[in-house]
């Protein structure tokens, strides 16, 4: 395909050859890249950094401005520049920025995202807004280009409406918290900025160009891959694994940052979709080798991608969504909200963790460990190939990570989880009307806090209290009209110019309870004839009890039957138990409490069966 004709490809209006040509010699004069100088070079990591963030809130957009400030994209960035990698390469040092940093203020900058599928089997463009926005922040000003792109060797779509077997429609379904936002939706609609822009390969997928044609649009094989050349639709001819074409010779101002969404695969070939595959993706599946790679050649051409095509100065893993069960991201039975990322230079160690300790707690699947067979061949035989040929270690393009590892005893994990709420953490009985004391940790820069509560299993929230400067509450726990289990405590940080900057609630639910039956227990034996205590304590109610209504089931709560009302709150109660004809093993107790209108202000079932023999 010529450039010429190139209009499917790229975001915003492709130009002409002539001023392709023109700003390709303006480039010649642009800035050199700050390298770090040779007579002091900068050490390669021996141990391979991991960079972990979890308890991202469901709505992570937070702060004023143009609200494209991503909660986890902007919590990633401070953890990695709190541990020596730094976002930004200035000469000055900051806390995400430094002279040997990953994005220059000229950097043409390729974000690769999975757009081959979409609900959430597509990358998650919330994240992106946020890497995006973060990228045009540059403290030197950004005068490049940040390019979203894809290869979905035939099916993909950057507006996020792919369409067959997978899916029940055609319409737009983006991975985010309003599912219009898809990639196209973002550069278009959201940014709208000359600086960001979109391309997908696909309809280059079949061109194969020489080495010297730097004008066409399409790929060119090297060994057994192979790798995209094109314009950007900003002027920038990206030849992905020389660099950027100047008209006369390349510039290396050409940076990569992979942002793979976590998920299953198949059954029987890569099993798991994280950063190697993904940027194995970019090859073209028309160039012969498709066979080979699926799924013998899986791993030495990931690692060949990663080391002698483009390195990524960044791996991010989107965990927001997580398809445990499904390629598609469809339906959404098969996926589940984790909100994490993780990220590492190192995609070996990436994947590795992320698998064992992200993908593989939620489905409970073996194949998804790093481990199981079917993808230690491909984990084993990528990091091979990547450290067979040196290893990634490119300070000049801010690369610190030297040999890629799958031992975790060669892996360092910085996490981050913002705000962290300690108790009540899910499970507990909790007395209604007691004081319960809310315990939490937080980050420095979470000054103030609000807690929230939910009887409704978060459906609904009421306030517990606004302002609090301390990581504890008591709370006087509220009186329900019944025991409630389907309870959760939530609590949210904010900054000191009230910026919300973390939340986290209960990770299962408690119970809020007014009346317990002590006994009868389960698995009691009780005989017919013999007289046995009913036991019940009460906790404060919502109004004063005058009278409580005992019942029995034989039959596991399918019919409840009365034994006494009785005209104050008195326990134990003794019953000489009923005659049966057999045995039965599916009886409970009921004690309902009512106040003096006789409206229940309180009621329980004993746990478990008890047992009635004749």
């Amino acid at each position: 395909m010529e450039f010429e004709h190139a209009t499917t490809l790229f975001g915003r209006q492709c130009i002409s050859r002539r001023g392709f040509l023109r700003g390709s010699l303006a480039g010649v004069i642009l800035s050199a890249l700050h390298l770090p100088s040779r007579s002091n070079p900068v050490q390669a990591n021996s141990i391979s950094p991991l960079y972990w963030v979890k308890n991202i809130p469901s709505q992570p957009f937070y702060g004023g401005g143009n609200g494209n400030y991503h909660y986890g994209i902007d919590s990633l960035l401070q953890l990695m520049g709190e541990h020596g990698l730094k976002f930004y390469r200035t000469s000055q040092e900051t806390d995400l920025s430094g002279p040997v940093g990953l994005i220059e203020p000229d950097d043409v900058v390729l974000v690769k995202v999975n757009a081959q599928w979409k609900y959430r089997g597509c990358t998650n463009s919330d994240l992106i807004r946020g890497l995006v926005q973060r990228i045009l922040d540059h403290p030197e000003g950004f005068a490049g280009e940040v390019i979203l792109f894809e290869n979905g060797q035939g099916r993909g779509s950057l507006k996020c409406d792919t369409h067959g077997g997978h899916y029940p429609d055609t319409s737009v379904h983006a991975n985010a918290n309003d599912e219009n936002h898809s990639f196209v939706f973002l550069v278009d609609h959201i940014f709208n900025d000359p600086r960001v822009s979109y391309c997908l390969l696909d309809p280059i997928r079949n061109t194969f160009i020489g080495p010297n044609n730097h004008v066409r649009d399409g790929y060119r094989r090297h060994e057994n891959v192979s790798y995209p050349c094109f314009t950007t639709a900003g002027g920038h001819r990206v030849e992905l694994r020389e660099g950027i074409w100047t008209g006369s010779d390349y510039r290396q101002n050409l940076k990569l940052i992979n942002v793979p969404v976590l998920k299953y695969h198949d059954v029987g070939g890569s099993e798991i979709t994280a950063s190697l595959k993904h940027v194995y993706g970019i090859v073209s599946m028309a160039d012969g080798q498709s066979g080979f790679r699926h799924y013998s050649g899986l791993g030495e051409t990931c690692g060949k991608m990663i080391v002698s095509v483009r390195t990524p100065v960044l791996n991010i893993i989107d965990a927001i969504w997580v398809s445990f069960a499904s390629l598609a991201g469809y339906p959404g039975s098969t996926t589940h909200r984790a909100n994490q990322i993780v990220a590492s230079q190192d995609p070996v160690a990436l994947d590795y963790w992320a698998s064992k300790y992200v993908l593989y707690p939620i489905s409970n699947s073996p194949r998804h460990l790093p481990t199981f067979s079917g993808v230690d061949a491909w984990l084993t035989a990528a990091r091979d190939a990547i450290n067979a040929r040196g290893g990634l270690y490119k300070p000049d393009r801010g690369i610190m990570v030297d040999l890629v590892t799958k031992n975790e005893e060669e892996m360092v994990i910085h996490s981050f989880a913002g705000i962290r709420l300690l108790t009540p953490d899910g499970g507990e009985v909790i007395q209604s009307g007691s004081n319960y004391l809310i315990r939490w940790e937080a980050i420095s820069k979470a000054v103030t806090f609000k807690l929230a509560y939910s009887m409704e299993g978060g459906q609904t929230w009421k306030r517990i209290a606004d302002d609090i400067i301390t990581t504890t509450h008591e709370w006087p726990v509220p009186l329900p009209k019944n025991n409630r289990k389907e309870c959760f405590v939530k609590v949210m940080g904010y900054d000191a110019k009230g910026n919300r900057v973390g939340e986290d609630r209960s990770h299962a639910p408690f119970t809020i309870e007014v009346v317990r039956v002590v006994s009868p227990q389960e698995e009691d034996v009780w005989i017919a004839g013999n007289s046995y205590d009913i036991t019940w304590s009460t906790y404060k109610t919502v109004a004063p009890v005058t009278n409580v209504a005992i019942y029995w089931t034989r039959d596991g709560g399918n019919t409840w039957t009365p034994l006494t009302n009785l005209d104050e709150n008195r326990s134990p109660w003794k019953w000489q138990v009923l005659s049966v004809a057999r045995e039965r093993k599916k009886c409970k107790i009921k004690v309902v409490l009512k106040d003096e209108d006789g409206i229940p202000v309180g009621s329980d079932v004993n746990e478990g069966y008890f047992v009635i023999r004749p």
